[in-house]
């Protein structure tokens, strides 16, 4: 019994500084503002669009896209689609093949199936088009490969 006491004796000690504590510790609460320098991009910045690639999708010029050399292949036809250089745009992440496949351009694809398939400068790559960066001068074909 008198174990027991004792326990119950050390609860409320050991709750009664932690309150004092943390009562003490939010009456006089510090704050310290630290000014913030705002940085604006240089033409050299990523964030500029300094470099062209032709896009063409189902044998159809779609023209010349504005991308920045931080950009891949997916991102052009997203640039694409924001430029309104092409109407829709179903592209998602897939887990399987590690990168983001294409499931309809403009309407033309389904919607649970991938049959877009592209080729940079002629060349069909070894990799998801999130894997390859864009170079100035570029050449992203995208055609539809199913029925």
């Amino acid at each position: 019994m008198f174990k027991r006491n004792i326990f119950k004796i050390l609860a409320v000690v050991f709750f009664l500084l932690v309150g004092a504590t943390f009562y003490n510790s939010n009456k006089n609460p510090v704050q310290q503002i630290i000014p913030i320098k705002r940085i604006q991009p240089t033409p050299t910045d990523s964030t500029v669009n300094d470099l062209k690639v032709s896009l063409t999708v189902n044998s159809i010029s779609i023209g010349s896209i504005d991308m920045k050399s931080s950009q891949n292949h997916c991102d052009v036809l997203s640039e694409a689609l924001s430029q309104k250089k092409i109407k829709s745009l179903d592209m998602r992440y897939n887990k399987d093949f590690k990168t983001s496949v294409v499931y309809q351009i403009n309407g033309i694809g389904k919607k649970d199936s991938v049959w877009w398939g592209f080729k940079i400068n002629g060349k069909s790559p070894d990799q998801g088009c999130s894997y390859i960066k864009v170079k100035n001068g570029d050449s992203s074909d995208w055609s539809y490969l199913g029925n």
